[in-house]
């Protein structure tokens, strides 16, 4: 019986140990590069930086073309000498355009502040793998916080 519980033991520490190691190897899977998630974070900015400028062109347009619908209306209003304060509901729906695009550049505006400190870390790892170690952790610091900062102003311009 002492061989066959041996046996039996040496087999559970095997079955044990190979678990281990595929548990390791998952873990080992799942971790998430820094690279990765310094590029990943860097093209999420870039995107809705992107998003914001586009959306205030969007308005820029939307709201000039209102101004030439409404100077369109009050002419033809005045050729046919009517007399009325409604607005068309094109112009209607370009103001609602206007407000939804406001509230998604908002969104966008507000995500980014958030991300600031990821935003950070993440022009600290570039800043590192293109200028290598020759900078020091402060520096580094402060010159991925000037960029961010940069990035900062041009969504709030």
């Amino acid at each position: 019986m002492s061989i066959e519980s041996a046996e039996e033991q040496l087999r559970r520490s095997r079955e044990s140990a190979a678990e281990r190691s595929a548990e390791i190897r998952e873990a080992k899977e799942n971790e998430i590069d820094p690279e990765a998630k310094a590029a990943a974070t860097m093209e999420r900015a870039d995107y809705l930086v992107k998003e914001v400028k586009s959306g205030k062109q969007q308005i820029q347009n939307i709201v000039v073309h209102m101004q030439q619908v409404l100077q369109t209306i009050a002419a033809l209003r005045k050729q046919l000498q009517i007399q009325t304060d409604d607005e068309t509901s094109s112009v209607e729906q370009d103001e609602k355009q206007v407000q939804k695009l406001k509230e998604k550049i908002t969104e966008h505006k507000d995500e980014i502040v958030k991300m600031k400190d990821e935003l950070i870390r993440a022009q600290v790892e570039q800043i590192k793998q293109g200028e290598g170690s020759t900078l020091s952790d402060q520096q580094l610091q402060e010159q991925a916080e000037g960029l961010v900062n940069q990035i900062m102003s041009e969504v709030e311009s």
